[in-house]
């Protein structure tokens, strides 16, 4: 089984490498699908999840044991349940790339290929406004103050699970910087490297 694993910041153009990545591999996909699959085991609503799972570090102690110390009731039992969907995933024995989650963390076990995507803040604001519906005008302050909330959340989150950084190089194998690059065209380097990565396990 062969896992890649995707970290990103925000609007840097992760999602969309992973996405032509499993469409080039042939591998299932796995982003918000985890997030209403929690929702829906929890009858909770999607986007009270996502803000949960995705908002300020907690105090706790997530280790071997995935045990916590002090968060709330509620956040906990959302990351204990979002670890069981991972290892459901996994456990399929099917080839995927999963978004975030801090999965390169959860799936260790399985040496997935962990790949961290990044990109200056001048491309990450052109990004959002690209995809911005013709209802939204957001100005640039407000794009980057979102953005620099989001990858925050995201830095905080894998402090709660781990004294490595997120975003820090060496804990991936390759680090894309999408700065003036179309996504399409990094793709197939990234295949390659997935093929000689897995080749290498085998």
């Amino acid at each position: 089984m062969n896992i890649i694993t995707v970290s990103r910041q925000f609007s840097s153009g992760g999602r969309e490498i992973a996405k032509r990545l499993a469409d080039i591999l042939g591998y299932d996909y796995y982003d918000k699908e985890i997030i209403s699959q929690i929702a829906k085991n929890k009858s909770l609503d999607e986007g009270y999840v996502e803000d949960s799972l995705g908002i300020k570090a907690i105090p706790l102690h997530f280790a071997r044991s995935f045990t916590f110390a002090y968060a709330s009731t509620a956040k906990s039992e959302l990351m204990v349940e979002e670890k069981r969907i991972i290892d459901e995933i996994a456990q399929k024995g099917k080839n995927f790339i999963i978004v975030g989650r801090n999965a390169d963390l959860l799936l260790k076990e399985y040496k997935p290929l962990n790949i961290f995507v990044c990109a200056d803040m001048e491309s990450k604001i052109n990004r959002c406004l690209e995809k911005s519906t013709e209802g939204e005008k957001p100005s640039v302050k407000e794009i980057e103050k979102q953005i620099a909330k989001i990858d925050k959340s995201r830095a905080s989150a894998r402090a709660i699970i781990s004294e490595t950084k997120w975003g820090e190089c060496l804990n991936y194998h390759m680090t894309i910087n999408t700065t003036g690059w179309q996504i399409k065209e990094l793709v197939p380097v990234v295949v390659k490297l997935a093929e000689l990565y897995f080749d290498e396990e085998k």
